[in-house]
């Protein structure tokens, strides 16, 4: 199923490079007051951010040279008057990194600036998606993925606290978190974020449309459009139930039938979403039998570099509400760009 580009351990290199990660994040969020800057784009990075991306891009290039996409970049760490956040980002990586020093790891934050390579091959890494939820004490993920041909090929996201127990609501905090496991061209598996951990195949979604239907999507207004999702589950009729989460923790209640579809109207209507914010919950979600597409129901093109540039908003949903959720978008108006 791995890309002859990758080595044959490529999942288990992931995987054991989010765990690290997880771990650091947890550590940071237990033990540390959380500090945070804005990046440019009004975006909140912390700590955990920086040293979560350090740890993966260290592991991944274990085996040699490796093209990496990351989110973060260590230019702001590297001034001088952000000295005392530097030092806080080389302590955070100590659980995974015990012997490093600061120019390695703002060598390896800066490790992970790409540039993107879709036919080649390259990782993509979000080392803290959601990081809004980081700071509140809910939820967010770790997100990696392998992207070679123009479409996501491995994906492991690490979601430190999600409980591996399905439940109404997300607000459980999970001491240990749930990692999701997907490879194109097998089902997705997921269990606890612990090493180790035997994962579990996922089922396949069901066949009828439930009743409710639960529906994830942005907990906070910031990026999507909640008054538009509104409108467009009230237009599918029936009964509808809202799982709110932060991050692509979304894709992974839907994948593992949490919920039923997860819908995101972009509050800009020209940007462009990040491929890492997309590509690892992709993988996950359609690995578990899931229908992805734009709001036009336009598949996702991986082949445009760090941005996906040719879709706007998502559907990703059991097929059979998947359909209904574009039919009420077109039907609104809301498939486009250019309102």
């Amino acid at each position: 199923m791995v890309p002859a580009s990758l080595a044959p351990d490529a999942v288990d290199l992931a995987r054991a490079a989010v765990l690290e990660a997880v771990a650091v994040c947890r550590q940071v969020r237990r033990h540390r007051e959380v500090a945070r800057i804005d990046k440019p784009d009004d975006s909140p990075v912390t700590v955990a951010d920086f040293a979560a991306q350090a740890v993966i891009v260290r592991r991944l290039r274990e085996r040699g040279p490796v093209r990496i996409l990351g989110e973060e970049s260590a230019r702001v760490l590297r001034r001088p008057e952000r000295a005392k956040l530097r030092d806080a980002v080389v302590e955070a990586v100590r659980p995974a990194w015990p012997d490093a020093t600061a120019d390695e790891v703002l060598d390896a934050i800066d490790g992970a600036s790409g540039p993107a390579d879709p036919e080649g091959g390259y990782w993509a890494v979000d080392p803290i998606d959601g990081t809004r939820g980081f700071v509140r004490g809910g939820q967010y993920a770790v997100c990696l993925v392998w992207i070679a041909k123009g479409s996501p090929a491995v994906a492991v996201m690490g979601c430190p606290n999600l409980a591996p127990r399905l439940a109404p609501s997300v607000d459980e905090l999970d001491p240990h978190g749930t990692l999701f496991v997907a490879e194109a061209g097998a089902p997705m598996r997921w269990g606890p974020a612990l090493p180790g951990a035997e994962l579990t195949a996922v089922d396949q979604p069901p066949s009828e449309r439930p009743s409710p239907v639960v529906v994830t999507r942005s907990f906070e207004g910031t990026y999507s459009r909640l008054h538009d999702i509104d409108r467009v589950l009230r237009r599918i009729g029936g009964a509808v139930e809202i799982l709110p989460a932060d991050s692509q923790v979304k894709y992974g209640l839907v994948a593992r039938g949490q919920a039923h579809a997860y819908l995101r109207i972009p509050q800009d209507h020209q940007r462009a979403e990040q491929v890492w914010d997309h590509a690892p919950g992709w993988l996950v979600a359609t690995a578990a039998g899931m229908r992805v597409t734009d709001l036009r129901g336009e598949p996702f093109d991986f082949s445009c570099g760090a941005r996906l540039e040719r879709n706007y908003g998502l559907v990703c949903a059991i097929p059979v509400v998947h359909d209904a959720l574009l039919e009420a978008i077109a039907a609104l108006g809301l498939q486009h760009r250019d309102r």
